[in-house]
Parts: C-alpha cells; sequence; structure tokens
C-alpha cells in the first residue's frame, strides 16, 4: 500500500516520516529541506505501508506529481502552529487535491506540543478545504498520535476497498471460477484486480490454484470497517 504524505514547507512532513518507521527512512534534502523526497516502509498489522513524502515548496509541483501516482491514501500535514503557513496549504491542497481527486485522506493537524497550536475546530475556520475531512492533531516531533495517524489512513483505503475485498474473502478460497461469479466480470479483469492487490500485498494469492486469500491484518481492519 503507497501513502503519500505532503503538505506545505516545514509542516514536519519529514519527521512524521521518520517517527512512522522508526528512523529506517530515505531522504533527499538540502540545509534540512526536503527537495527529492522521503521514502519509508511502515507496518499496520503487518501490512506493508510505503511511504512516499514530498517536498513541500512551491517549485516542486512537477515532483509532487510524479510521486503521487499510484497513492492509495493521503496525508495531508498542515502546521497548526503557525496561521502564516495558511496560504501555502490552500496552494499545495488544491494543487494535490486535483492530482489526487477520489484518494482517501487524512489531515494531520502537526505540532501539537506548540503552545500555539490550533484545535481541529478552528483549523476547519481558518482552512476550508478541511472541512468534511478526518482531522488529526498529531506532534511528529514528540511521537503524539503518529501511528494514529497512520492506521486510520489505512482503514480508510481499505474501507474504500472493501466490496471487493469482501468478495475475495468469501469466493476466493473457491477458485477464479467463483470469483467471477461473484462478482459478474470475465477472468482477464479479475486477474488484472488480483495483481493491483497483490502488488501492495492486501492479498495473497496462489495463481496455479486460483486460491485468493486476505492476510489477517486486511480481515482485522474489514471486521472493524462494518
Amino acid at each position: 500500500m503507497k501513502i503519500l504524505v505532503t503538505g506545505p514547507h516545514l509542516s514536519g512532513k519529514s519527521t512524521l516520516i521518520q517517527q512512522l518507521v522508526k528512523g529506517n527512512v530515505i531522504s533527499v534534502e538540502v540545509d534540512g529541506a526536503t527537495v527529492g523526497l522521503d521514502h519509508g516502509i511502515a507496518e499496520v498489522l503487518g501490512i506493508p505501508i510505503r511511504l512516499f513524502g514530498t517536498p513541500g515548496l512551491a517549485r516542486f509541483k512537477t515532483l509532487r506529481r510524479i510521486l503521487s501516482e499510484g497513492a492509495d491514501g493521503l496525508l495531508f500535514v498542515v502546521d497548526a502552529s503557525n496561521p502564516d503557513d495558511d496560504a501555502e496549504a490552500r496552494y499545495i491542497w488544491t494543487e494535490i487535491s486535483d492530482m489526487m481527486p477520489t484518494v482517501p485522506c487524512i489531515i494531520t493537524a502537526n505540532k501539537l506540543d506548540l503552545r500555539k497550536a490550533r484545535a481541529p475546530d478552528r483549523l476547519r475556520d481558518d482552512l476550508s478545504f478541511m472541512v468534511g475531512i478526518p482531522v488529526i492533531p498529531t506532534s511528529a516531533l514528540e511521537g503524539v498520535n503518529v501511528e494514529r495517524v497512520l492506521a486510520s489512513i489505512v482503514m480508510l483505503v481499505v474501507y474504500e476497498w472493501s466490496p471487493l475485498l469482501r468478495a475475495f474473502e468469501e469466493a476466493g478460497g473457491k477458485g477464479f471460477a467463483a470469483l467471477t461469479k461473484r462478482l459478474g466480470i470475465k477472468e482477464k479483469k479479475l486477474r488484472s484486480y488480483l495483481r493491483w492487490f497483490e502488488l501492495r500485498k492486501m492479498v495473497a494469492i496462489d495463481w496455479e490454484k486460483g486460491i485468493v486469500k486476505l492476510p489477517s491484518g486486511i480481515t482485522k481492519l474489514l471486521g472493524q470497517s462494518v
């Protein structure tokens, strides 16, 4: 599963990723600012989560577009303590929402550890694009709520794909023929779906026997999304 971590410059994207991957991150930066990407692999219930952090400076639009390709979920990080960055947050949000209009998203209201940090309700007043999107206050620096943010976006991604995942859960053990009948699609289309989910480690497939199984973490998340 691929999660994009983006937002304005100095909002705490790199620190968030570093916390989530316990420091095992690849970063391309100059003078402490990301100019390429941050990348690391975290885990939720045994599911590997590939995190890609983007630069926040406006001039890196092309790189943000490249990194957004194939993303299954979005963590949009804002600096809750600094209203002066709100205009930049609006700019990056407009850009990224055009690139990823239907991808599940969570707003990460970062820098909760600072005295001037705004509460989610105040942030929604100041940043109207946040209305209707889950907001989770965090302190990436101190590790507060970072695991909750990751678990929440993974849950939203699983919920997004739950109709197909439930079909795999119910009929996957009976072979591809049972799945094509269950979904009302041809086997070629089924195989395309399965390869997509297999790439994201959301299913385990015995291609010779035509058997599809869900990892225990996906099964658990499906149970929580009922």
